[in-house]
């Protein structure tokens, strides 16, 4: 990833968590640390989309998706 690119994810997700943020709402750690593996380029945002679709899908909850993720 470009730091173009890098410089613009950060921003929509600075953006995206100030929205959030005048509605009551905080990121959570797990959010955080997607965010953390995306920028350093560990993952892709599609890998993770993927991925955690079929975490929820096979467990019925998001609990401990990171905490499985080698890339975390």
């Amino acid at each position: 990833m470009t730091e173009e690119r890098i410089a613009k994810l950060k921003y929509a997700i600075q953006q995206t968590d100030a929205i959030f943020a005048f509605e009551g709402f905080e990121p959570t750690p797990q959010k955080r640390a997607i965010d953390a593996a995306v920028l350093a380029g560990r993952v892709t945002i599609d890998q993770v989309i993927d991925e955690m679709f079929e975490y929820a899908r096979e467990h019925k909850t998001t609990k401990g998706f990171i905490e499985s993720r080698s890339w975390a």
